[in-house]
């Protein structure tokens, strides 16, 4: 049922899903939002398609993040769901791990949270149904460690006890690969953001004690849930990241984006629904978000796994960051937080992994900001290449610019501006910063004032047209110089398909920065348009393809 053929092999895989919900069946009851009536249904899809992706392995590995009902362990039919859930998992044969959350034995020691807190009762419930909440084992010569979030920081005894067990069993993994699962999120934005009345984190002094513990031990990757929203963090070399819900999405999360609210006033983004395949290779791990897309429908097509960036080393295909690759934000103070949350939009990150893009423009101001530099670090750590574009001027140094970013790009490219043929100082620009820094060097133009049909102002072209690299390299022969790459045009703006592609050759330029803007006419004709000029990257090796906008434009002048 999922097709692994364009992924590489890996030595192991496992599944990790969260937040199930599993709701009794409110019968003819008021139900506070209609999805509340398919999460149940949501959810044994998505325990089908696990089912079905573990199907090869004789001893699959399966987590479960916790939330695995609806209701709280102080509600009188907690247990008659809890009962029904796990028959729904034996139905499709699907036996996981379980990590406890705030659904399973109470929410976190802190005044401003909606349900009770986690008692002794609650913990003592739990265990006699599912054994001890914080427990490890290895499995395939890799180590697997499970806390529970929901007693850190309280009073209970347990909580004692399972700190005094963690910092006695880390050292007993010095050397292996270490998974790390709890329910809350160590953090959602960074480190020191605040904890108290903040529904989504894990407070102090539990947060810094292991943090410190997680890079201390060189923890390869950890896992959280709660959230129901996918967000990404790195602690120097552990990769961190919280598992979306199959279920719904929390609403006040959806504020990161600028278009409109999904259903339920974003409590119902079935898009972001979803769990986690993660696959084990030799010195690193991948995941892969397999999407359940609120479905209730068992199915039975194929689907398709596709390649990650790392997955793809020799793939053509870029993206232009027209928007910041992270835009930040606040989650207003809204039920069932009490303050304001500071959070990041890490959609665009991941999902520019997931779709195996290789290589990303920027602008150069983004290695300047401090956020937006961090995340295209993440980025390259995957494997992605960062080439940052600067705008000519007379009085720019490009050598020393780039000298002072060399660390945080792989490539450079160079605007001309108002004119499609640069100056004997841009030549010279180009010629001596790739000289100087071993880079790739990119020569582009913006030339505002371009007419467009149907429009009162002209609108810039950005990059050179094919029918102007005739012209482009004689004025580069005549400076006696020759560019590694020029920028060139691959859609609207170009007359459709270019032929006879691989025949371009031109004795002043190496090779080619196609710009693709995705025409309009909805999400097929998109993905047509884009697989149609991405396969003619075929006929062009070493040239580059890069889509845009990566992210649609909702508010433009343009259509």
């Amino acid at each position: 049922m999922f097709d692994r053929s364009f992924l590489p092999p890996a030595r192991f895989e496992f599944v990790v899903i969260a937040d199930t919900h599993y709701m009794l069946d409110p019968r003819g009851q008021q139900v506070e939002f209609t999805s509340r009536r398919r999460q149940t249904a949501r959810a044994e899809y998505a325990l089908q398609q696990v089912a079905a992706i573990t199907a090869d392995h004789e001893s699959p590995l399966i987590i479960h993040m916790g939330d695995l009902i609806q209701e709280f362990p102080e509600r009188g039919n907690f247990a008659q769901a809890r009962d029904e859930a796990l028959a729904q998992l034996a139905r499709h044969n699907v036996q996981p791990r379980f990590v406890a959350g705030n659904h399973d034995v109470g929410d976190k020691p802190d005044p401003t949270m909606p349900a009770s807190w986690v008692t002794a009762e609650f913990l003592a419930d739990y265990h006699n149904r599912f054994g001890r909440s914080w427990y490890s084992w290895r499995q395939d010569g890799l180590s697997f460690i499970v806390l529970n979030s929901q007693i850190m920081n309280s009073a209970l005894p347990e909580a004692a006890a399972q700190q005094a067990w963690l910092e006695h069993e880390l050292p007993q993994h010095n050397g292996q690969r270490i998974f790390l699962f709890l329910h809350l999120p160590l953090f959602l934005h960074d480190e020191d953001e605040p904890d108290l009345g903040h529904y989504d984190n894990l407070a102090e002094p539990a947060r810094g004690w292991l943090v410190d513990l997680v890079r201390q031990h060189g923890v390869e990757r950890v896992f959280a849930a709660h959230v129901h929203w996918a967000f990404y963090n790195q602690l120097d070399d552990t990769r961190y990241q919280t598992v979306p819900s199959v279920a719904f999405t929390r609403p006040g999360f959806s504020e990161l984006f600028s278009g409109a609210p999904p259903a339920e006033q974003g409590r119902d983004d079935v898009a972001k629904l979803g769990f986690l395949l993660v696959r084990v290779h030799e010195d690193t791990s991948r995941v892969h978000f397999i999407r359940t897309s609120g479905q209730t429908e068992l199915a039975q097509q194929p689907r398709l796994i596709t390649g990650t960036t790392a997955d793809l080393p020799h793939s053509p295909l870029g993206l232009t960051a027209l928007h910041p690759i992270a835009p930040t934000g606040q989650v207003p103070a809204a039920w069932p937080s009490t303050i304001r949350q500071p959070v990041r939009n890490d959609y665009g990150l991941l999902q520019a992994i997931e779709l195996g893009a290789r290589h990303l423009r920027v602008p150069v101001a983004d290695l300047r900001d401090p956020v937006q530099r961090e995340r295209l670090a993440i980025l390259r750590r995957h494997g992605m290449a960062v080439t940052a574009q600067w705008l000519w001027s007379p009085t720019l140094n490009l050598t020393g610019e780039v000298a002072a970013h060399l660390d945080q790009v792989d490539g450079v490219e160079l605007q001309v501006l108002g004119n499609l043929w640069p100056t004997p100082g841009a030549l010279a620009q180009l010629h001596e910063c790739a000289a100087s820094h071993h880079i790739p060097v990119t020569l582009s133009c913006v030339v505002p004032g371009q007419n467009v049909p149907g429009k009162q102002h002209g609108r810039s072209q950005i990059g050179y047209l094919v029918e102007q690299l005739d012209e482009l390299n004689a004025q580069l022969a005549a400076a006696d110089v020759r560019v590694q790459r020029v920028c060139c045009r691959l859609d609207a703006l170009s007359p459709g398909p270019i032929a006879n592609l691989n025949a371009l050759s031109f004795s002043h330029i190496g090779a080619f920065d196609w710009l693709y803007a995705l025409p309009n006419g909805g999400e097929m004709a998109q993905a047509n348009g884009a697989a149609a000029a991405l396969f003619q990257m075929l006929e062009r090796p070493g040239d580059r393809l890069f889509v845009e906008p990566y992210v649609d434009f909702d508010r433009t002048m343009d259509s």
